[in-house]
């Protein structure tokens, strides 16, 4: 499931918060966030007459908080001084000398409640409408940008949603054909069996028949062991896509080590082809850390892409890969002179799946799978870059 990442978002509230309670001219500025029936500090300004925590929490029903009945009523709750209103004086924030209160509703992105935004001050504090006008703006900016945070995660889920729909179309489709001929086969042997079995049952089975039976059986047998050792490598391609977990270390290597490893491993790829790999770098003593396995086995499989795909036609095919060095990240351009990829398909290149316009060979699962290993596995990226001439990925790996 999809979890927003707040991080960011309390950053920034925190900041605001400050502002507002020095405009207010109160020690405590807060944002309060519900959850199953847990209420607990989202957000706060950073004053040292604060005794408020991010993360502080409490049950919610029947706490005598200010902010339940904010939630509850869904309404502005303004509190001048709490000691001398019957319905306040002995409320749990009395206990943090917190006798004044300010506060609002804050919805989330999908109309819910999500908490509260308030003030608290620790002496009697009359809250005039400049002020109350500054917390409405200020709760509708944060409603704004929390309705933003609910898009994202409705686009996150329909896409996630869309993709999963994909796989078991694709999965359905490169297993359904082999399958249905494994049944197809099974079907044919139970009938050869049954014959043979009704003639032998008659005392009528020749020789000539009980061979035709054999004949069937073997090639039965033939076609039963082609498809599903077809389905096996599938599932094995499926699991590579859906598990693959590191069976890499990260080592500490400099750029001309790193060029040599890939120079050997994919010229192995290529020795039967005609095609000019080149591996560019500046600075060839600079030291990085790096899962160079995990890296090799990206670039295997963006350098068969290219193959499979690019190079029909391509008189010189080549392939160019350039690494830079930077003080936070790794950057490798990975470059071909093949046939490129269409505008229209460069959103689509690496779903599960995909072959293209031209309903390319193999499962379409390779650059999935490289996608796969470099966000997840080396905690990078990869794109595709636009390009004149070919295809052109850039893997950005952070250090």
């Amino acid at each position: 499931m999809y979890q927003p990442n707040y991080d960011e978002l309390v950053q920034s509230w925190n900041k605001t918060l400050a502002v507002l309670a020095l405009i207010a001219e109160v020690p405590v500025a807060l944002v309060m966030k519900i959850e199953n029936n847990i209420i607990s500090v989202f957000s706060k300004n950073d004053n040292q007459a604060n005794p408020y925590e991010i993360g502080d929490s409490e049950e919610l029903e029947d706490s005598g908080l200010y902010c339940e009945h904010v939630i509850k009523t869904q309404n502005l709750l303004n509190i001048p001084n709490a000691l001398i209103d019957d319905d306040w004086k002995e409320n749990p924030d009395i206990k943090l000398n917190m006798i004044s209160y300010l506060g609002l509703p804050i919805c989330a992105g999908d109309t819910t409640p999500f908490g509260t935004i308030c003030i608290l001050d620790s002496k009697p504090h009359e809250y005039n409408e400049p002020i109350i006008k500054l917390l409405e703006t200020i709760k509708q900016s944060f409603e704004t940008q929390l309705k933003l945070l609910h898009q994202q995660k409705q686009a996150f889920e329909q896409q996630q949603f869309t993709e999963l729909a994909t796989l078991i179309r694709g999965i359905a489709h490169e297993i359904n054909t082999p399958l249905g001929n494994c049944i197809t086969t099974v079907d044919v042997t139970k009938l050869a069996l049954n014959d043979t079995k009704s003639l032998l049952i008659k005392k009528q089975l020749s020789q000539q028949a009980l061979q035709n039976t054999l004949d069937t059986l073997e090639n039965t047998n033939e076609l039963l062991d082609r498809n599903l050792t077809a389905c096996a490598h599938k599932i094995r391609i499926l699991q590579d896509l859906l598990y693959t977990k590191s069976q890499s270390s990260k080592t500490v290597i400099t750029l001309a080590q790193l060029s040599e490893s890939l120079q050997e491993h994919l010229k192995e790829q290529i020795k039967y082809r005609a095609i000019k790999l080149d591996i560019n770098y500046q600075n060839p003593h600079s030291q990085f850390e790096v899962e160079i396995e995990l890296l090799k086995q990206v670039l295997i499989i963006l350098l068969q892409n290219s193959m499979e795909h690019a190079f029909n036609n391509i008189a010189d095919p080549a392939i160019e890969i350039n690494i830079f060095n930077f003080d936070e990240v790794l950057k490798i351009h990975y470059k071909d002179n093949g046939n490129g990829i269409s505008s229209n398909e460069l959103s689509s290149i690496f779903t599960p799946f995909f072959k293209g316009s031209s309903n390319q060979s193999g499962l379409g699962l390779g650059l999935s799978i490289a996608k796969k290993i470099v966000s997840q596995q080396l905690q990078g990226d990869i794109c595709v870059q636009e390009s004149d001439a070919g295809a052109h990925f850039l893997i950005s790996l952070p250090k």
